[in-house]
């Protein structure tokens, strides 16, 4: 009976790793998996630096207008302070998207960094021009 159960278990969890592999969609071919790398990396460091004004530098328009420097320090600076120091990206996942509307293409990346005390999973994405329009945090 318990057997049973763990290996349903397990198949359950293998689906839903599975179903959520493929939601994924690859970069879109406006893209380069280096340039969103990078640009990506460099979003994380200023967030590690606590420089905010610097990541809002590399937004779209749209973005500068619903965040500003105050309120990316009052959602960012807890999570420092909770995992410490940064010590490297443990892992890296490329994924785009094309708007349907408006045919607009959309690349990114998921990061985890791994830091003294914990781990930071960030979603970040840029638009054709490389604006960054997405930095999320969890």
């Amino acid at each position: 009976m318990r057997k049973k159960r763990v290996i349903m278990i397990a198949m359950l969890c293998m689906m839903l790793l599975i179903l959520t592999a493929c939601s994924a969609q690859p970069l879109p071919e406006q893209f380069e998996e280096d340039t969103v790398k990078e640009s990506a990396e460099q979003a994380i460091g200023f967030f590690n630096e606590q420089d905010y004004q610097s990541i809002l530098g590399m937004s779209s328009a749209e973005f500068q207008e619903i965040l500003t420097v105050d309120e990316f320090a009052n959602q960012c600076d807890p999570y420092l302070e909770k995992c410490g120091s940064f010590k490297e990206i443990s892992k890296t996942i490329f994924l785009g998207d094309v708007d349907k509307e408006t045919q607009a293409a959309y690349g990114g990346v998921v990061m985890i960094g791994s830091y003294e005390e914990g781990t930071i999973q960030f979603t970040i994405s840029f638009n054709e021009d490389m604006e960054l329009t997405q930095f999320i945090i969890k």
